[in-house]
């Protein structure tokens, strides 16, 4: 369920989503296409954080419960994804 992606793989992603900007005729910016290059590379960047944070928060939830869940086990995956989905409708966000 991680989301993780290294900074090489980010600036992967934020050049092609510049080709396709550049290569559509039908998308105009005014902006500089660099600057607008660095905005998307830390939007997305944040966006890992964020969904790094949440699944920190989901994963201390669990082993704070008073029962030990072995990591991995379909009780552990239950009660994540349930804290993580809790945490993500605070922020109004979807876990894809």
């Amino acid at each position: 369920m991680s989301l993780k992606l290294s900074r090489n793989k980010v600036n992967y992603l934020t050049r092609l989503i510049i080709e396709y900007i550049e290569n559509n005729e039908e998308l105009d910016y005014v902006e500089d296409i660099g600057d607008i290059r660095l905005k998307l590379f830390h939007l997305i960047m944040d966006e890992l954080r964020m969904y790094e944070d949440i699944e920190n928060r989901a994963k201390e939830r669990v082993k704070s419960q008073k029962k030990n869940i072995p990591e991995g086990s379909r009780e552990w995956e239950i009660l994540f994804r349930k804290y993580a989905n809790e945490e993500l409708n605070k922020l109004g966000k979807v876990w894809g």
